[in-house]
């Protein structure tokens, strides 16, 4: 029976699991190669956008869940497999790079900084104006976000950040008992004219996961 995967943890830990999944579909586990994942048998996932945006919610709660007792690493939604074969297949192959990822992240969490601009959108009267204050307003985002980083530097395990449709993105990879100094460092920092952000978090460290396909 197909089936859609939710995160694994390190096998061998005491952890209270969710009864109930993506679409009230049970929560399952597997044990392999020092690997435990979870899972919910599920024949398929509606297309509706409504449909696919609760299943979504649901998928993460079952995350966020696990991930408030323990490091976690997801599967990316919507992930659908054959079979339990299939998803233990691919733990087996995978185990060594999976057991590595978790020594690195054990006991890490993401925060996120979005960055974005506050100033009136320019006018799009002069194309080639437009891009030259576009372009102004991306480096003015990509320097807040230098100094963001380079004010928290002495929490940061890891850094991630990237230019997005509304603005700039940053991911920061820190020791969980770090969460509150770093979000109350980024909202003691002051934003310059026309740029405003917001700290988030924390969250399972996805951008730092180098996930094999399943």
């Amino acid at each position: 029976m197909p089936l859609l995967p939710y995160c694994m943890i390190e096998d061998q830990q005491v952890i209270s699991i969710p009864e109930r999944g993506v679409q009230a579909a049970t929560v399952e586990t597997i044990s392999t190669a020092g690997l435990r994942a979870f899972y919910s048998p599920l024949e398929s996932l509606a297309p509706e956008p409504a449909t696919l945006k609760q299943s979504a919610l649901e998928f993460h709660r079952v995350v966020s869940s696990l991930f408030e007792q323990t490091t976690v690493l997801p599967f990316r939604f919507p992930t659908l497999l054959v079979d339990l074969d299939e998803l233990a297949s691919h733990l087996a192959a995978h185990a060594g790079e999976y057991l590595e990822m978790f020594r690195r992240l054990r006991g890490m969490v993401q925060m996120e900084v979005r960055i974005s601009s506050s100033a009136q959108e320019p006018s799009r009267a002069s194309g080639t104006q437009y891009l030259r204050d576009r372009q102004g307003r991306q480096e003015e985002l990509r320097k807040t976000a230098l100094e963001i980083r380079t004010q928290t530097q002495g929490l940061l395990q890891d850094w991630r950040e990237r230019e997005t449709k509304n603005g700039w993105q940053c991911y920061a990879l820190i020791g969980k008992s770090a969460v509150k100094s770093f979000a109350e460092m980024v909202r003691c920092l002051k934003a310059p004219a026309g740029v405003q952000f917001g700290v988030s978090g924390p969250w399972p460290p996805t951008e730092f996961i180098n996930q094999p396909k399943a």
